[in-house]
C-alpha cells in the first residue's frame, strides 16, 4: 500500500472515529435532554398541584376567618325559627284540647282559635324568612369553598362583587359600603378564582381598619371603564401601608396580621390569579390615610 494510500485510510479511520464520538455525544446529550424534559414536566405538574393547593389553604383560612360572623348571621334566623316553631307546637296542642275536650266552652275556645288564627299567618311566613336566610347563607359559603372548573367564563363583576359582600356581611357591621356600578360589564374568568380574589381584597380592607378609631370606617367598591377595558377600585379608610410593607405584599407568607388568622398567600394568590387573566393590578396606600386597589380587566374582545 502507497504512503498516500495509508494517509488516506489513517484519515479516514480518524474521521470514522470523530464521527462515531459526534454521534455518540448527540446521543448522550439527547438523552440527557430528553431526562431533563421529563424531570422539568413533574415539576410544573409539581408546582402547579402545590398552587392549587395553597389555593385552597387560603380559601379554607378566608373561609375560617369568616366563621364566626357566619355562625352568628345563621344563629339570628335560626333562633327565631325555633322559638316560632315551639309556639307552633303549644298552639297546636291547644287546638288539640279544644276538639277533643268533652264539654266546650265556645265563647272561650272561640276567642282562643281567634288568637291562633291571628298569629299563624304571620309565625309561618317568619320561619320562612329565617329559612332562606339560611339557605342563603348556607348556599354562598359552598360557592365561595367550591372547587369548579377551571374554564374560564363571562362572570357579570357587580354580580361577583355582591354575592362576596354578602358572604362577608358579618364582618361588616360597623363599616360604611358604598357601592359605584354605573357600569356594569363581564368580565372573562374562572368563577371561584374570581370569587378568590374579591374576597381577599375585600376581607384585606376590611381588616385594615383598627377597632375603636374614631376615623369613619368606610370601603367604596367601584366598577368603571377606562380605554375600553373594565377597571375594579376599592378603597378603604384603614391603616394603610408603608412602602416597605407595600413592597412586601405579594411575597409568598408575608403577613403583618397576628398569628393564626391567615397564611400569608392572599396578595400573592391575588398576583398570581390577576396574572393568570391578564389582568393588572395597582396598590396605592399612605398610613392613616388608607388603601386603593385597582384592577384593570382586559377587554372580552
Amino acid at each position: 500500500m502507497s504512503e498516500s494510500s495509508d494517509a488516506y485510510y489513517v484519515a479516514y479511520l480518524r474521521e470514522k472515529k470523530a464521527r462515531r464520538e459526534v454521534e455518540q455525544l448527540l446521543e448522550d446529550s439527547s438523552r440527557q435532554l430528553y431526562e431533563k424534559n421529563k424531570l422539568l414536566e413533574q415539576q410544573i405538574t409539581q408546582i402547579k398541584s402545590q398552587q392549587q393547593s395553597m389555593l385552597q389553604q387560603e380559601k379554607l383560612a378566608t373561609l375560617g376567618s369568616l366563621a364566626a360572623g357566619v355562625a352568628h348571621e345563621v344563629n339570628n334566623p335560626l333562633a327565631f325559627v325555633m322559638s316560632n316553631v315551639d309556639t307552633l307546637y303549644l298552639y297546636s296542642r291547644n287546638m288539640i284540647d279544644a276538639l277533643n275536650r268533652s264539654s266546650i266552652s265556645l265563647s272561650e275556645d272561640k276567642e282562643q282559635l281567634l288568637v291562633i288564627q291571628d298569629d299563624l299567618p304571620e309565625l309561618v311566613s317568619d320561619i320562612n324568612e329565617g329559612l332562606i336566610r339560611i339557605r342563603d347563607i348556607t348556599k354562598n359559603l359552598l360557592f365561595f369553598a367550591r372547587n369548579d372548573s377551571q374554564h374560564q367564563v363571562e362572570v357579570k363583576l357587580q354580580d361577583a362583587i355582591e354575592l362576596n359582600l354578602k358572604l362577608l356581611k358579618p364582618l361588616l357591621k360597623d363599616i360604611n359600603v358604598e357601592l359605584d356600578f354605573t357600569y356594569n360589564s363581564s368580565v372573562l374568568f374562572t368563577p371561584n378564582e374570581l370569587n378568590q380574589l374579591l374576597v381577599n381584597i375585600l376581607l384585606n380592607a376590611i381588616q385594615s381598619f383598627i377597632p375603636d378609631s374614631e376615623r369613619t370606617a368606610q370601603i367604596n367598591v367601584s366598577v368603571s371603564e377606562l380605554n375600553n377595558k373594565t377597571v375594579l377600585k376599592v378603597t378603604d379608610t384603614g391603616c394603610g401601608m408603608s412602602d416597605d410593607i407595600k413592597n412586601k405584599v405579594y411575597d409568598p407568607f408575608y403577613t403583618t396580621k397576628p398569628v393564626g388568622t391567615g397564611t400569608g398567600m392572599g396578595m400573592s394568590m391575588v398576583l398570581q390569579v390577576v396574572q393568570k387573566h391578564n389582568c393588572k393590578i395597582y396598590i396605592e396606600s399612605a398610613i392613616d390615610v388608607g388603601s386603593t386597589i385597582l384592577i384593570e380587566f382586559p377587554p372580552l374582545d
